[in-house]
């Protein structure tokens, strides 16, 4: 698990995944410990939106106990 904090809220969360839009937006998912699912990121850049992805899998599987954006 990890707080993951946005602006002025945290989440903690335990996985995070991409889906691409029917607009073709880059959208970067998070599930959070309660089941339910939380937008954070979308953008029409791919590169962008898989590196804040690979950041966050790499705090969770290092345990790191807050990741900021």
């Amino acid at each position: 698990m990890l707080w993951l904090v946005l602006k002025d809220a945290s989440h903690e969360i335990v996985s995070c995944n991409t889906h691409i839009n029917k607009d073709g937006q880059h959208e970067l998912w998070v599930t959070k410990t309660n089941d339910k699912s939380l937008l954070v990121h979308s953008s029409p850049n791919a590169n962008e939106t898989s590196e804040i992805k690979q950041a966050i899998d790499f705090a969770i599987e290092s345990k790191d106990p807050v990741f900021r954006m």
